[in-house]
């Protein structure tokens, strides 16, 4: 199954579902990134919101790096689940862990859903991520 999985692919959506609320289209609609697998193992995942703006000083770099996210480690198939072994990220809080995420491929599609487990968007409360990718030429 993990050689389906093997290319690049480019983001269509990345949702977060609180609780029992409507999924939130946290980076906006139209957000940017890409996930590249490679067939020895490797992943490397960035994603940024769509509304971001250029900035140096400190509110604009903190601005930024809250309208991201990126991580790269080896990942592994077991079942449906997709676990990255997380090696490098943008959040130190992840470096060590291991990040697990439920897939199906649907024809071009990649469609994954987190763990259900304390928010990284809303502190205080549980959620789980919808991501959808499509993969590239």
């Amino acid at each position: 199954m993990s050689h389906l999985l093997v290319g690049v692919w480019s983001l269509l959506s990345w949702q977060v579902v609180v609780d029992d609320d409507p999924p939130r289209d946290v980076f906006g609609a139209h957000p940017k990134g890409y996930l590249i697998l490679t067939r020895e193992g490797r992943a490397m995942a960035l994603i940024t919101a769509e509304s971001r703006q250029p900035g140096m000083d400190d509110a604009a770099r903190a601005a930024l790096h809250a309208s991201m996210l990126s991580y790269t480690g080896m990942y592994r198939i077991e079942g449906s689940d997709f676990i990255t072994r997380v090696e490098a990220s943008w959040n130190e809080e992840w470096n060590g862990t291991e990040q697990r995420r439920h897939f199906r491929i649907q024809e071009d599609r990649l469609l994954i859903e987190s763990a259900p487990g304390p928010s990284i968007v809303y502190p205080g409360t549980t959620d789980f991520r919808r991501i959808a990718w499509k993969r590239e030429e």
